[in-house]
């Protein structure tokens, strides 16, 4: 009978291990690879990751933009290209420069007057697309062979971002010069820094 008893908690316990260990975890499936996606598919033709992924792995601020094919020509789709994508970096941090602005002034109950006017907004991103053109390199480009469209990829160093911001932010506080500098000494403008450059 002890016997019995020793065989039945030796299956018990090895029949509680097996349920416990589970089935093993599905393997995730692989990620598509990446397309192109202009013209009327299907979308077979491979782009490199940084079209699909706005260029992720590039340090500092990138953004993809693309330009379709042109009697123009090669040189002037990739202008195009160019200037659309630091247009959208322009936005990009226009926008945040913006919201960091006016969170800092919610936060710290400086509501003084020229209360970061949205119309400021628009002022900024003009101010910075100048200061972007300089501030702003292509890092790299690329062309569907079934469209002929030209995608680039264009980057802001992490080096060159806090000017860019600054300037954002100087714009978005008008004529308020002390909201301005205490503004660039808090924790709010070091945010922003970050959350540009990730």
């Amino acid at each position: 009978m002890s016997k019995t008893r020793s065989l039945l908690t030796a299956l018990t316990a090895s029949g509680f291990l097996v349920a416990c260990a589970g089935a093993p975890e599905p393997a995730a499936a692989p990620e598509p690879p990446c397309t192109f996606q202009d013209g009327s598919g299907p979308y077979t033709a491979k782009a490199p990751d940084w079209v699909c992924n706005e260029g992720s792995n590039v340090p500092g601020l990138t953004a993809v933009a693309s330009y379709r094919q042109s009697s123009s020509g090669y040189d002037f789709m990739v202008e195009m290209a160019t200037a659309r994508a630091r247009q959208r970096l322009a936005a990009i941090i226009s926008s945040e420069a913006v919201g960091s602005v006016k969170d800092y002034r919610a936060n710290s109950g400086n509501t003084l007057a020229n209360e970061t006017n949205m119309a400021t907004s628009e002022i900024t991103q003009k101010t910075i697309y100048s200061a972007v053109l300089t501030g702003s390199r292509v890092v790299t480009k690329t062309r569907n062979p079934d469209t002929g469209q030209v995608y680039v990829l264009v980057g802001i160093s992490d080096q060159d971002l806090p000017k860019l911001a600054e300037k954002a932010v100087e714009t978005a506080f008008k004529n308020d010069d002390v909201g301005f500098q205490l503004y660039k000494a808090s924790k709010s403008f070091k945010e922003l820094i970050s959350d540009l450059g990730n």
